[in-house]
């Protein structure tokens, strides 16, 4: 069975700052060795997150458009759940909801909020979900 993933926004920024074409994980994703899975909350936060004008001087909007386009073309979408166990982030609720609603899958992220909050990765774990750094989700697959 072909692995699915949840990929935090943080990735999903790093990934359009480098371009797809340089980014392993985008390499993984075209190859087919996992699922991508995003949820629209997600797609529309990721465009606002890449509006910022600090950002904006990063990211070519011809990029950001085309990553965009390719995950809502290709990528499985699913609604986020409405029960998940909280982060101590509020702000990476949608990612934590959208992992919870897409389990089994794992929850790829560089983001301490999630990874390192042994609480939280335990609670995801019963749920199905494991939470993991992009190297180490690279070296499992």
């Amino acid at each position: 069975m072909t692995p699915e993933a949840v990929i935090d926004l943080t990735e999903m920024v790093r990934l359009a700052m480098r371009r797809p074409e340089r980014s392993p994980l985008f390499q993984a994703w075209e190859a087919c060795s996992f699922v991508w899975i995003v949820s629209p909350p997600m797609l529309t936060e990721f465009v606002e997150v890449t509006n910022r004008p600090r950002l904006r001087r990063m990211i070519r909007p011809l990029v950001r458009d085309a990553v965009l386009e390719t995950l809502q073309l290709r990528a499985r979408i699913v609604t986020p759940a409405t029960e998940f166990p909280p982060c101590r982030d509020p702000n990476d609720d949608i990612v934590v909801a959208t992992a919870v609603a897409a389990c089994p899958c794992h929850l790829v992220s560089a983001d301490r909020d999630l990874y390192d909050d042994a609480s939280l990765v335990a609670a995801l774990s019963g749920l199905g979900v494991t939470v993991v750094r992009v190297h180490e989700f690279l070296n499992a697959l």
